[in-house]
């Protein structure tokens, strides 16, 4: 991963990152929060020969001295005189709680033992501190008590009464959050990464290039006011709609020129944009002059006739059970272009779709428009569209960016050339408008790109002359359906 690809992630993951931050936070300031302040007091012992010692000589004197020093001061902890600290105090502390408040260190190259204490509060630490002195003391003199032969080898004193510290003690509260939030940060941060290594996805044109050899044939930005409404249409200014216009032209390098190409628009699973695609590339294609028929062949979950404000009552079941004309069934739509609907919907849809006669209703439709656009089931859930394949030029397969994955892109892929359909490419659709550049997938990366052959501007009139054809204008080719 390069330094481009790891701001695309950053970019692409801000709201996980922003999300780990903030809890991150709120967990540090809390745990700083009510953790309990803690106040400290110390005190020194001075451990020394007393005047009156023989001793043998200086150097036996130090030695001594110092072996006694480091005794008393692991001596500081001694379970019973623990307990007389706590006897002293009146706290109620266990000897454990009060072996974790107390500390002692002989300071070095002396003869000096140093005793801390911790509290709750700056009397607590001092009072503690005191009682510990006072006991070490005791004890040490009572080890150390002279006999009538001998006398006391060293003795303890107080160096004074320990001072009372108001000021905590402890890392300032200030730093553990600044340390907590810098924490949440990396960690959203590297949980961003590892989401993205183990996202298997589309989320980029190269993600379809590996999975299935196939180019990216136009990528759709994604549209706030589209995703919010299927149903709404799509600004004819939009980056949205130049990435359909970017499709009819790159679709032009599919014969597209000749008339009566059928193209079918599928999706390897639901609600990845399919109907979506059909409908504005067929109006796309109808802006150019050419005739175009939408056909809803989504027998099961039909959405044409409702996102272009149609009615759905009859359609192409109608026109195949005979209750209707071909031209009846067709309904012309504002933007020039011709819908044919599903109708009421079939209890056995891959059924009807295998019936000859949708075959004869297919070529009836190919002799009178320019291009007919199918929308069709997704490939994957049933079979609908597999008996679909053989009668079309080619397919569209659309693949929504962040949901389908490559696996399953890849196992569409296959089905459809398996069935020895042609493939014209993928359309990437829903891709975040994060501008060119970064991760590589910004909508910037696709929606301007096209084959090298610019884009017929005026518009090829429809074959037999006298312009537009419909298929109502030759009734004779409606008689099969009646």
């Amino acid at each position: 991963m390069d330094f481009q690809q790891f701001i695309g992630v950053l970019r692409a993951r801000w709201k996980f990152i922003v999300v780990t931050l903030l809890i991150g936070s709120f967990l540090t300031v809390g745990l700083a929060m009510s953790r309990a302040a803690e106040y400290a007091s110390t005190g020194r012992i001075f451990i020394a020969v007393p005047d009156n010692s023989a001793q043998v000589n200086d150097y036996l004197s130090t030695y001594l001295v110092a072996q006694r020093t480091a005794s008393y001061a692991e001596l500081a902890k001694d379970p019973v005189l623990l307990q007389k600290v706590i006897d002293r105090t009146g706290l109620q502390l266990s000897r454990s709680e009060l072996s974790a408040r107390i500390t002692t260190k002989v300071v070095t190259n002396t003869q000096i033992v140093e005793v801390r204490a911790t509290g709750l509060t700056p009397v607590e630490a001092r009072d503690l501190a005191e009682a510990e002195i006072t006991e070490l003391v005791a004890l040490v003199n009572d080890f150390e008590k002279p006999t009538s032969d001998k006398p006391a080898a060293v003795v303890a004193r107080s160096t004074g009464t320990p001072l009372l510290n108001p000021v905590p003690v402890g890392v300032p509260l200030a730093f553990v959050v600044a340390i907590g939030v810098i924490l949440s940060f990396l960690a959203g941060i590297v949980g961003a990464l590892i989401k993205d290594l183990l996202d298997i996805s589309i989320k980029s044109r190269q993600d379809v290039e590996h999975a299935v050899d196939l180019p990216v044939i136009s990528a759709l930005p994604h549209d706030p006011s589209v995703a919010k409404d299927a149903h709404s249409a799509v600004a004819p200014g939009s980056p949205l709609a130049e990435g359909f216009r970017v499709l009819r032209a790159n679709l032009r390098f599919a014969d597209l020129d000749s008339s009566g190409q059928m193209i079918l628009v599928t999706s390897a699973l639901p609600n990845e944009g399919k109907t979506l695609t059909a409908v504005n590339l067929a109006q796309s294609l109808a802006a150019t002059g050419q005739s175009v028929l939408l056909i809803d062949c989504d027998l099961r979950s039909p959405s044409v006739a409702a996102n272009l404000g149609l009615e759905n009552a009859v359609g192409m079941l109608s026109v195949l059970l005979g209750h209707i004309s071909l031209s009846d069934a067709v309904q012309a739509h504002s933007s020039g272009l011709d819908v044919l609907p599903t109708g009421p919907r079939p209890p056995n849809p891959s059924e009807v779709l295998e019936t000859d006669a949708v075959g004869s209703l297919l070529n009836v439709v190919r002799e009178a428009y320019d291009v007919i656009v199918i929308d069709a089931p997704p490939i994957l859930p049933v079979a609908d569209t597999s008996t679909l394949v053989r009668h079309v030029d080619g397919v569209l397969l659309v693949a929504r960016y962040g949901r389908t994955r490559k696996d399953v892109l890849r196992l569409a892929a296959e089905r459809i050339l398996g069935l020895n359909g042609r493939l014209y490419g993928v359309v990437l659709n829903g891709i975040p408008r994060r501008g060119g550049g970064g991760y590589g997938y910004g909508y910037g990366y696709g929606y301007g790109a096209t084959f090298e052959r610019p884009e017929i501007s005026s518009p090829r009139p429809a074959q037999g002359g006298g312009g537009r054809r419909r298929v109502g204008d030759d009734p004779a080719a409606h008689e099969v359906f009646r």
